[in-house]
C-alpha cells in the first residue's frame, strides 16, 4: 500500500506545479516521518550523502565545459563543418542537424545541451531552407537524445554511481550505440526530407574545403578523443578527464578569440545554474531512495516481479516497460537514481550483463526525452522552431522507431552489437595499462 501512497502523493504535487526535486524531498520526508522514527537531522545528512559521491563531481566539470564550447564559437564551426560533410546531398540539413547533434553528444555530454546548442542555429536555417518547423524540431530533439548515449554522457556518470560500473567501460560501450542510432536518425530523414517542400538541395563544395574545416575544428574535435584516451589509458579519471575537458575548452577559446571575458562569466553562471538543478535532483532522489530502503518499499514493489528471476529477457522488457511509464511523468534522473536501483539486483539474480542493461536503462532514458508530457529536449525546440507538439510528434514517433528498434535489438539480440566486443577491447587496454605501469615502476626502481 505504501508504494501507491508514494506514487499519488508524488503525483498530486506534481500536477500542483511543484518542481520535481522538492517533489520527491517532500514524499520521502513526509512518508519517512509519519512511518518511521528517524530523526530530521539524520534526513539532512541522508539528502548531503546523496550528492556526496566523487564520480558526480565530473557532472559540474563536463556541463562548464560545453557551456565554454557554446560560447566560444565553436557551435558555429562544428555545425559549418557538418554541412560540409553531409550537407551536398538532398536533404543536407537535415542529415547535419544529426551529425551535429553527435559532435554536440560528445562534447556537452547532455541531452539538454546537445538540443539547445544545435537547434538555436540549425532550426532557422531548416525553417528558411523550406523544411516544416515541426520536422525540424522533432530532427533537432531525436538528435539530441545521443548526448544520452555518447561520451561524455552526464546520465552514464549518473547511472554508474548507482550501479558501480566502471563509467569507462560505460563510455566505450555507449560508442556503437550511440552512432548506430545516429545512422537509424540518418535513414529516418532522408524518408521524410523527401516529403518537404520548397526544399533546397545544398551545394557541393570541394574536398580541400572539408579539410580545412577539420583543421580549424581540431581543438573541439580533440574533447571526446582526449577524455576517452586519457580515461583508458590510465591518465586519468572521468572526474579527472572533465578537468581537461575544461581547460582544452578554455584552450580553444583562446584560439578561436570570439569569447569576450563577459560570456566566459556567463558560461560559468549557466553551468552553475545547469549543476544546481540536477544536483538537487540527485540530492532529493538520494532522500527518496533512502525511504524507499527503509520503508521496504522496494521490496514490496519487487516482489511481484520475482516471478520472472529465470527469465533475463522477461526481467528487461518489463523494466523497459516500468521505466518507459515513469519518463512520462518523471525526468530519466529520476528513474536512474531512484527507481534502477531497485531491479539491478533482479537483473543481477537472473545473469543479465551489467554492460547490457545499462544500454537497455539508457536507451529507455533517450525515448523519455522524446515523449510528453516530460519531453524536456521536445519542449527546447518546439519552443525554438515555433511548432506546436503535435507537428512536432507526427515526425518524431518515427525517430521513436529507431530508438525502439535499437532496444529490443540489445534486449533480443545483445550479441549483435559491438558492445561486448568494446568491453573486450578495454580489458585489453587496461591490461596493458597495467603492464605499462609495471613497466615503468620496474624502470624507476632500477634508475634509483
Amino acid at each position: 500500500m505504501t508504494p501507491l501512497l508514494m506514487l499519488i502523493v508524488i503525483l498530486i504535487l506534481l500536477v500542483l506545479g511543484v518542481p520535481i526535486a522538492f517533489t520527491l524531498g517532500l514524499t520521502a520526508v513526509m512518508f519517512i516521518v509519519l512511518q518511521s522514527d528517524f530523526s530530521l537531522t539524520f534526513m539532512t545528512q541522508q539528502l548531503y550523502l546523496g550528492a556526496n559521491s566523487f564520480p558526480l563531481l565530473a557532472i559540474p566539470l563536463f556541463i562548464l565545459a560545453g557551456s565554454i564550447m557554446n560560447y566560444s564559437g565553436i557551435s558555429k564551426r562544428l555545425i559549418n563543418l557538418a554541412l560540409l560533410i553531409v550537407g551536398i546531398f538532398k536533404g543536407g540539413l537535415a542529415y547535419v542537424n544529426v551529425v551535429a547533434s553527435v559532435f554536440f553528444g560528445a562534447i556537452t555530454g547532455t541531452a539538454v545541451g546537445a538540443s539547445a546548442a544545435v537547434g538555436q542555429i540549425v532550426i532557422p536555417a531548416m525553417v528558411d531552407k523550406g523544411y516544416r518547423r515541426g520536422f525540424s524540431a522533432a530532427t533537432t530533439s531525436a538528435g539530441s537524445s545521443l548526448g544520452i548515449l555518447l561520451p561524455p554522457s552526464v546520465p552514464m556518470i549518473l547511472y554508474a554511481s548507482v550501479s558501480g560500473i566502471s563509467v569507462s567501460a560505460l563510455f566505450m560501450t555507449g560508442i556503437p550505440i550511440g552512432l548506430t542510432i545516429a545512422a537509424g536518425f540518418m535513414v529516418v530523414a532522408y524518408f521524410l526530407s523527401a516529403k518537404q517542400k520548397g526544399e533546397i538541395i545544398e551545394k557541393s563544395v570541394k574536398v580541400e574545403n572539408v579539410g580545412i574545416e577539420l583543421l580549424k575544428n581540431i581543438p573541439a574535435l580533440l574533447v571526446p578523443v582526449i577524455i576517452l584516451g586519457s580515461i583508458l589509458t590510465g591518465v586519468a579519471t572521468p572526474t579527472e578527464s572533465a578537468a581537461i575537458a575544461v581547460f582544452v575548452g578554455i584552450v580553444a577559446a583562446l584560439i578561436y578569440r570570439e569569447m569576450s571575458m563577459k560570456d566566459f562569466f556567463v558560461a560559468i553562471e549557466d553551468s552553475v545554474r545547469t549543476t544546481a538543478f540536477v544536483m538537487f535532483i540527485v540530492a532529493c532522489a538520494g532522500l527518496l531512495g533512502f525511504a524507499f530502503a527503509g520503508l521496504g518499499v522496494g521490496h514490496q514493489m519487487m516482489e511481484p516481479l520475482l516471478q520472472f528471476a529465470n527469465d533475463p529477457i522477461a526481467v528487461m522488457l518489463i523494466t523497459s516497460l516500468i521505466l518507459f511509464l515513469g519518463g512520462l511523468v518523471f525526468d530519466g534522473t529520476v528513474m536512474v537514481l531512484v527507481i534502477v536501483p531497485l531491479f539491478l539486483p533482479l537483473a543481477d539474480a537472473v545473469s543479465v550483463d551489467p554492460l547490457q542493461f545499462a544500454m537497455v536503462v539508457l536507451i529507455v532514458w533517450s525515448i523519455g526525452q522524446q515523449t510528453p508530457p516530460v519531453a524536456s529536449g521536445l519542449y527546447i525546440t518546439t519552443a525554438l522552431a515555433k511548432a506546436t507538439m503535435w507537428e512536432t510528434s507526427k515526425y518524431n514517433v518515427w525517430y521513436i522507431l529507431v530508438l525502439l528498434i535499437v532496444l529490443f535489438f540489445m534486449i533480443y539480440f545483445p550479441d549483435l552489437c559491438s558492445i561486448f566486443r568494446i568491453y573486450s577491447l578495454i580489458n585489453v587496454l587496461m591490461g596493458l595499462r597495467q603492464v605499462g605501469t609495471h613497466i615503468l615502476f620496474y624502470l624507476k626502481e632500477t634508475i634509483e
